[in-house]
């Protein structure tokens, strides 16, 4: 009875759901090794900003905010200018220079996000916008500067409720060469398992045969 259950698990709920799982997982692994940029509206706490990538071949995070005014929560009127140029405030992280972990503490950097204005319509919206940033970090013993600084592409979601707008997190979009390494690999992945099915129902079926 096993067996039984084991061939049509294989024939048919898997022909569908394996597919979509390991596209699932592929996304997310490959998301998790592209530089990626976290910008959420600042709720008064100052801490709204992260930065997660790779430095000299090794894993850079950086956190910390911006002016409190620049990505709020806080409601904002229709028709008014949203984006532009803002300081940004890191706190000190580790940094690999020539193979050895260094703290580097920033003094205020920058942060850009597009220009543009809000609508006067009153609907939900949703547009898409560049971000940059550039800080410098110095290392108080050694006096070694270090500049870091990355962009991302993506877009920011606004609802109108009560005569405002209030706008949503910064969602990136996927980096073209990221899709290309995911379709890439997911044919690969695919493959294999396809091979792996068929290898493991001629088993059962076998085993099956042999009992009959």
């Amino acid at each position: 009875m096993g067996i039984a259950w084991a061939t049509v698990s294989v024939a048919v709920p898997m022909k569908w759901f394996l597919p979509l799982t390991l596209l699932l997982v592929a996304l997310m692994s490959a998301t998790a090794f592209a530089d990626h940029i976290y910008l959420v509206p600042n709720d008064g706490s100052g801490d709204n900003f992260a930065f997660v990538g790779q430095f000299n071949g090794h894993r850079l995070v950086l956190s910390g905010g911006l002016t409190a005014s620049f990505f709020s929560t806080e409601g904002y009127l229709p028709g008014s200018t949203f984006g532009g140029d803002t300081a940004l405030f890191l706190y000190s992280t580790v940094v690999w220079i020539d193979g050895i972990p260094t703290e580097f503490f920033f003094p205020p950097g920058t942060l850009f996000m597009t220009t543009f204005a809000l609508p006067t319509d009153g609907r939900d919206f949703r547009v898409p916008v560049e971000i940059s940033f550039s800080a410098t970090g110095i290392n108080f013993d050694t006096g070694q500067t270090v500049d870091l600084g990355g962009g991302a592409s993506g877009h920011i979601s606004f609802s109108f409720s009560n005569g405002l707008y209030y706008a949503d997190k910064f969602v990136q979009a996927p980096e073209p060469s990221t899709l290309g390494f995911v379709g890439t690999g997911l044919i690969g992945i695919l493959a294999s398992v396809r091979k792996r099915l068929r290898m493991h129902s001629a088993r059962s079926l076998w085993r099956i045969a042999s009992r009959t």
